[in-house]
């Protein structure tokens, strides 16, 4: 069975964003190593969950970005491996998507998301990544849809924001990597 991997950044306070969805507090610093490791992680999913709010900025973005001749090989690597991802985009209502290689799924309560997750996880293929958005990843933790957490900790801490963990979750550790940008890569699974 396909496993769902949450790969999230965060600060060393444990939070994905700022208290008004903030992402500016992330590492700017050149890695090709982190980079690399990136790519690796969305070359080992074939489908996502992003929720529709995240996708209708998500999507577009790595779209340009693949696009733009002044973007940097690092971000073009990324942009090429986001958008060859299959998105089930998450929504509680019908809504037009503008973009290939996504398909709608609305889940109208949390028995609903679960029900469509397990479905999904029981196809054939790669594993399964919930690459962002802070609701979605929120509600898949507190519902215990994670197979495996992929952390990427930055060496910066803001304070306050909003966390991806909203309830306890024991988790145990599987790996540790650190990079010489300052950031670690800290993978659990749920204990």
């Amino acid at each position: 069975m396909r496993k769902v991997l949450l790969n999230m950044p965060m600060t060393l306070d444990g939070f994905f964003c700022g208290p008004n969805g903030e992402l500016d507090w992330m590492s700017q610093k050149s890695d090709q190593e982190l980079n690399d490791d990136i790519v690796a992680f969305f070359q080992e999913v074939d489908d996502g969950f992003i929720g529709y709010p995240t996708a209708s900025g998500m999507i577009p973005y790595w779209l340009g970005v693949a696009q733009n001749p002044s973007a940097s090989s690092e971000e073009r690597a990324v942009a090429r491996s986001v958008n060859r991802l299959h998105a089930f985009i998450l929504s509680n209502r019908e809504e037009k998507l503008a973009w290939e290689n996504t398909k709608l799924l609305v889940v109208k309560s949390n028995d609903e998301l679960v029900e469509a997750v397990q479905k999904i996880k029981q196809q054939p293929g790669k594993d399964l990544g919930v690459p962002g958005g802070i609701r979605t990843a929120q509600t898949f933790v507190r519902l215990g849809l994670v197979d495996e957490y992929v952390l990427m900790v930055h060496p910066v801490v803001i304070g306050q924001g909003q966390s991806v963990f909203t309830t306890k979750v024991n988790l145990e550790l599987v790996g540790v990597k650190t990079y010489k940008s300052g950031v670690m890569r800290v993978c659990y699974r749920p204990r």
